[in-house]
């Protein structure tokens, strides 16, 4: 089965239900029925087949966590959700529309990365001085940005703990695995740079356009590196482990947090090909933190779905969001949610530490899991 055959059976089986999509008038609308003084933010979703199934988790760890205050007795911010298709064009039209309703106060978990990254450039095109809070974003490139608040891990951070665990079984060289040439267009001049900083040898694979990706790997060359990381997300990691598998020969693959593990394991990997999660958040089903721990009874009893390293990151986004905005007060303007924001004050959630430091993020946390060969998650 080919890419464009699985995204678009993902597309049918996973939907849009499960998220309140508002049209962009009804960003003013919303506003009618919440109490006087509640302040107002909106997420950005990229719906696009390849990234619905983290933004529909992002999405519903934000939610919980409101849900969860709400049902406490404590005052939450009124979230409105605008689903887009991913592109520039997109996130113009939800920015112009939250730029005339002067009722929003913040962008808050805008997920994905690419949608991410453009709401931040058009918003500078735009001048729009509104804070875009804890979007799902690991590409360091905009972290100076003064309306920016990045909560987790950046990718360089991510790759120096990968380097960390390899060094000890004396890994020299890593093969990075895009898999299109605009992967490797968009990504490969960021990790050049992080390679020349980590003085890390890489090789990179790149899938040639029209090549289906799982013959890619098929046919992996026989001096491949040992250690593969690879710069997709969950189909394109799915379908290359069953390449990667009919061909029989030993690699252990790695990936960053883009990559969705539930979607991952409904698509049919392959079976004999090892692979390491690198998450930026506790794990959220062993985890004994309180906040994780707090996470996982509420999902249970909220909103009965299984837990996962994004919907979980997602809840600490809302919690972080939540907290900055009660300090900033009932009926706060969109400038002072701002600055606010900019004080960037260490907070504890409940064992969840969150410091910002020189390079702009508030956490700088990194974990792995181990997918064997059996199955299993180890880790």
């Amino acid at each position: 089965m080919g890419r464009r055959q699985v995204l678009r059976g993902l597309a049918g089986a996973l939907g849009t239900t499960a998220l309140s999509s508002m049209s962009f008038p009804a960003l003013a609308q919303s506003r009618a029925t919440a109490d006087a003084g509640t302040l107002h933010v909106t997420q950005l979703l990229d719906m696009s087949p390849d990234q619905q199934q983290l933004s529909r988790d992002y999405a519903t760890g934000i939610r919980l966590a409101f849900a969860e205050m709400k049902k406490a007795g404590m005052p939450a911010p009124q979230l409105s959700t605008v689903e887009t298709d991913g592109s520039a064009a997109a996130a113009r039209s939800a920015l112009q529309a939250i730029q005339g309703d002067a009722a929003q106060v913040a962008v808050l978990g805008t997920a994905g990365e690419s949608l991410a990254l453009a709401s931040l450039a058009e918003s500078a095109q735009m001048k729009l001085e509104i804070a875009h809070v804890a979007p799902w974003l690991a590409d360091p490139q905009m972290d100076d940005n003064p309306r920016l608040f990045a909560l987790f891990a950046s990718r360089e951070e991510q790759i120096r703990y990968v380097l960390k665990t390899l060094s000890v079984v004396g890994v020299h060289e890593l093969g990075l695995v895009y898999p299109s040439p605009q992967h490797a267009q968009a990504m490969q001049a960021g990790m050049a740079a992080i390679a020349g900083r980590l003085q890390l040898k890489t090789r990179n694979l790149v899938v040639p356009k029209g090549t289906d990706i799982s013959a890619f790997a098929s046919k992996l060359p026989a001096n491949a590196p040992m250690f593969l990381m690879f710069m997709g997300g969950a189909i394109e990691l799915a379908l290359f482990t069953q390449g990667l598998g009919q061909r029989g020969t030993q690699r252990y693959l790695m990936c960053l947090s883009d990559v969705d593990t539930n979607t991952f394991m409904q698509l049919n990997p392959g079976k004999t090909v090892p692979v390491i999660f690198t998450d930026v958040v506790p794990n959220p089903h062993t985890s004994k933190l309180p906040v994780v721990r707090n996470y996982r009874s509420a999902l249970a009893r909220l909103f009965d779905e299984a837990p996962t390293p994004v919907s979980l990151a997602g809840y600490l986004a809302g919690r972080y969001a939540a907290t900055v905005l009660a300090a900033a007060g009932a009926g706060a303007s969109r400038a002072k949610v701002l600055a606010e924001f900019q004080r960037r004050r260490p907070l504890e959630l409940d064992g969840w530490q969150l410091a910002f430091d020189t390079h702009g993020r508030a956490s700088s946390f990194v974990s792995q899991t181990m997918l064997n060969t059996r199955g299993n998650f180890v880790g």
